[in-house]
């Protein structure tokens, strides 16, 4: 079972030989780890050039991590891809881990969409928490998808997905900025009958910092959620959107009070925003209740 580790690359000097690394240094040997080099204007080239022997690199002119993924997986040989964040770290035993719940798992993997635990470190590596993600393992796909609805889940550098899934559903949207995971789990789940799956296990290291692009456009991307929710929705039969909108309502009323991002700022995701913006993403981010 070959895995394909997908790294998008911008601007990522300061992080980008520990990331590379981690990806190497695996303990599960059957990989490939494809670079792509995404209009770098610092020295990430330079750095990617060290693995030459090692990893496949790809350059071209910047166009988002969508377009960057997209590439790596028009290239990749693997029958599952892995995305990594140019400034995360995997764990050693990362794809050991997820490929054996692959090998012992009670249903057709092809079928899932993969995802673990994680740690969140700041800019120097530094461990801020942990984030454990609520399992969902045991509900239908419809409730699990009421839930999507209502908010993301789960660290898409976290993920595991087979190759087939991206010739059913097509790839990732250069569309959707900043909120490229959402939508293709939305449209994979919602559209396709696909599922999410929680490996109740930690993989990866997330690193927090103030140019962390996810950080940059958090508060466009949050207000970007309820499009990408109303795109996917406006693609189904009016029947079906009913149903689910009555079922996202119910799903609010009861849902519990620390919701993901409550527990994300209780895990310190956001402690290193300017000061200048920290409380207007923080307000945001609860409204829109993810």
């Amino acid at each position: 079972m070959r895995i394909s580790i997908i790294i998008p690359v911008y601007n990522a000097e300061d992080f980008l030989d520990e990331c590379i690394k981690s990806a190497l240094n695996q303990t599960y040997k059957n990989i490939e780890v494809i670079a792509i080099n995404d209009g770098s204007t610092d020295n990430s080239l330079n750095i990617l050039k060290k693995y030459a022997d090692r990893i496949k690199i790809i350059t071209k002119e910047n166009g988002g991590t969508a377009s960057a993924l997209n590439i790596g997986i028009q290239h990749m040989t693997g029958e599952w891809f892995k995305w990594l964040g140019n400034d995360d770290i995997l764990y050693e035993n990362a794809v050991e881990t997820l490929v054996n719940e692959i090998i012992s798992f009670r249903g057709e993997p092809k079928a899932c969409i993969f995802y673990t635990h994680y740690e969140t470190m700041d800019f120097s590596g530094r461990k801020i928490g942990e984030f454990v993600e609520p399992n969902y393992n045991g509900l239908t796909n419809f409730e699990k998808n009421v839930i999507l609805l209502d908010h993301h889940v789960g660290n898409a550098n976290s993920s595991l997905i087979h190759r087939s899934i991206f010739d059913k559903c097509g790839r990732f949207s250069s569309e959707v900025k900043f909120r490229e995971d959402y939508e293709f789990w939305l449209r994979c789940c919602l559209l396709y009958g696909y599922t999410i799956h929680l490996i109740p296990k930690f993989t990866l290291k997330y690193r927090i910092h103030q140019r962390q692009l996810t950080k940059l456009n958090m508060i466009d991307s949050l207000e970007r959620t309820t499009n990408v929710r109303n795109l996917i929705l406006g693609k189904l039969e009016p029947s079906i959107q009913e149903k689910y909108l009555e079922a996202l309502n119910e799903y609010r009323k009861k849902k519990p009070l620390i919701t993901r991002g409550r527990r994300m700022i209780r895990d310190g995701m956001f402690r290193f925003l300017p000061k200048s913006i920290s409380s207007r993403v923080l307000k945001t981010y609860l409204n829109l209740k993810e």
